[in-house]
């Protein structure tokens, strides 16, 4: 028996109603392209800029009640947050159970300087992303099926309020690259169907250009991953 197509992705990120709005955006891309979609909401400390986290269920047919998540990728803000995903599973059994299908974490290459900074008076306060990358190389080397696709979203010189769907199209672009048959796969236009839907726009009615601006940034997330290219052998990809 074939294993059932599906796509279930993770969004921690520091809080902010924006990546809430991309995981909509997710889900109705899914929903434009035929497909069922769920999404599983932990605000947690968002109005004080902590951690957050929205998974959202891709599915051929509908879900109902809770189902186990199965995380296929996870989208994280930036590497801590994308490291957060995945330290709590402990050991190469822990982390097939959590992960079964292989995991891909598409991160922006930077580390979100916390808030408590001042917590400690002696030592270092947060990781460098060099240090994050060599944890995910570590875990690597030691045969867990993870795949990091780092973006640098700064030379690109766009707001910050629109890195999720800048995210968004890296992340669509890297599906269609890995042409894997147990993933469930949102074709271009209807990934951009879902994040015209939910672009945050002015009272009175549509407002072309922030439309047209938020579909560019996702197309250069899609054309920046697309000229990356993809190899199986190639476990950590910049962007």
């Amino acid at each position: 028996m074939a294993e059932q197509r599906r796509l279930t992705i993770s969004n921690p990120a520091i809080g902010g109603s924006g990546w809430l709005t991309l995981a909509t955006m997710e889900a109705d891309a899914a929903i434009s392209a035929g497909y069922y979609a769920t999404i599983h909401q932990c605000r947690g400390l968002a109005q004080a800029g902590g951690p957050m986290c929205m998974d959202v269920m891709i599915r051929e047919e509908e879900t109902v009640g809770g189902t186990s998540h199965y995380v296929d990728y996870i989208n994280g803000y930036d590497l801590s947050e994308a490291w957060r995903g995945i330290a709590a599973v402990k050991g190469p059994e822990a982390f097939k159970n959590a992960f079964p299908r292989g995991l891909t974490v598409v991160t922006d290459h930077y580390v979100e300087i916390p808030i408590l900074v001042t917590a400690s008076l002696k030592g270092p306060r947060y990781l460098t992303r060099e240090e994050f990358i060599k944890k995910f190389e570590e875990l690597i080397g030691k045969g867990y099926d993870i795949r990091v696709v780092a973006y640098d979203f700064r030379r690109h010189e766009f707001p910050t309020i629109v890195k999720g769907p800048f995210s968004f199209g890296v992340m669509t672009a890297d599906i269609h690259l890995r042409k894997d048959d147990r993933i469930l796969s949102v074709a271009r236009d209807a990934a951009i169907q879902g994040l015209l839907a939910n672009v945050p726009l002015k009272k009175g009615g549509k407002d072309e250009e922030r439309l047209n601006f938020n579909r560019l940034v996702f197309e250069r997330g899609y054309e920046a991953r697309e000229r990356a290219g993809y190899s199986e052998n190639e476990k950590i990809v910049y962007v």
